[in-house]
């Protein structure tokens, strides 16, 4: 289903059972715990869902544990591509696999993620984790382009930060919201403002950019005109560049014109197969209305953006 339960009490084996694909646990105690049997412990997750991504609150009654997300892990969660983490309660130390430093979380701070790396994630102090994963396409950003503001905690209470973080908390508060037929798309608006929290902190902490204004006319421009034909060429001339400046200004943020293109019309569609108001309206007209001239085409990208075809995701989200 799009939407999970509002809210669940997890003890022991259902609390490992909810987190064991994100990586591998040991106990106070130092010593693993196989999948499942997770620590003596207990808490409460609370989990908002849209297809691929989620947004959970976890909160967990143990003064000391440790996550270790192995290649294993990476493999079986290989759809998530961005990971944003708030640090409600307690504190921790990530310690990624690849030599960069340690990122240290004390009460307040959010930190941007990589989920492809292999890391030692240690826990303190009965933590509470406001945490959002999502594939590639979720989100207006490139893994890439964020590099910049990887492993540089920064306050919730402050900005984007204090809207994205309160909204997102308000949601998965509101059982009656978030098991609703409205739930997805409020899940959907609090990854929006994710999405700006981070585009707002790239603009402050990363040297200015000269293609920024390029970049940010190219993408107002696409967002425009979604629905109509999309050529390279065309929005150079119509932003006043060269194709080639286009081209040099996505690809240096590790993105692609086309690519781009395609996933904003592809999370255009999907909320839109979740719209009551579309819900009359067949998939190929769906798929033309967001700027797909074949069905058939608009099938295959769907699927292999969020690993279902079209007709199976309006099927769960009305069930």
């Amino acid at each position: 289903m799009p939407a999970a339960p509002a809210r669940s009490l997890v003890h022991n084996e259902a609390l490992g059972g909810a987190l064991d694909l994100w990586g591998r646990f040991t106990g106070p105690d130092g010593c693993e715990r196989a999948p499942g049997q997770w620590m003596p412990a207990s808490g409460e997750l609370i989990r908002g869902r849209l297809d691929r991504i989620r947004l959970d609150l976890l909160t967990i009654d143990a003064r000391r544990f440790a996550v270790a997300r192995t290649a294993r892990h990476v493999a079986r969660t290989a759809g998530t591509r961005h990971i944003v983490v708030v640090q409600l309660a307690g504190s921790s130390v990530l310690t990624p696999a690849d030599g960069r430093p340690p990122v240290r979380l004390e009460l307040g701070d959010v930190s941007y993620g990589d989920p492809t790396t292999c890391y030692r994630w240690e826990f303190s102090g009965a933590p509470t984790l406001l945490m959002l994963r999502t594939p590639l396409a979720a989100l207006p950003l490139a893994p890439a382009s964020l590099r910049p503001i990887l492993g540089s905690p920064f306050a919730a209470d402050e900005g984007h930060a204090r809207l994205a973080v309160g909204f997102a908390r308000e949601v998965l508060a509101d059982a009656a919201l978030l098991s609703g037929s409205s739930g997805p798309r409020a899940v959907q608006d609090a990854v929006g403002l994710f999405a700006s929290m981070l585009a707002d902190r790239l603009a402050r902490a990363a040297p200015e950019d000269p293609t920024q204004p390029a970049f940010e006319r190219a993408v107002d421009h696409i967002a425009r005109h979604l629905a109509e034909p999309l050529t390279v060429a065309g929005i150079a001339r119509e932003n006043g560049m060269s194709p080639r400046y286009l081209q040099t200004i996505f690809a240096r943020r590790g993105l692609s014109v086309s690519g781009w293109i395609r996933g904003r019309r592809l999370e255009s569609a999907r909320l839109a197969l979740l719209d009551p108001a579309w819900a009359g309206i067949d998939i190929a007209q769906v798929a033309f209305a967001h700027g797909f001239a074949d069905h058939s085409h608009f099938t295959r990208c769907f699927r292999a953006a969020f690993g279902e075809t079209p007709s199976r995701w309006r099927g769960r989200a009305g069930s």
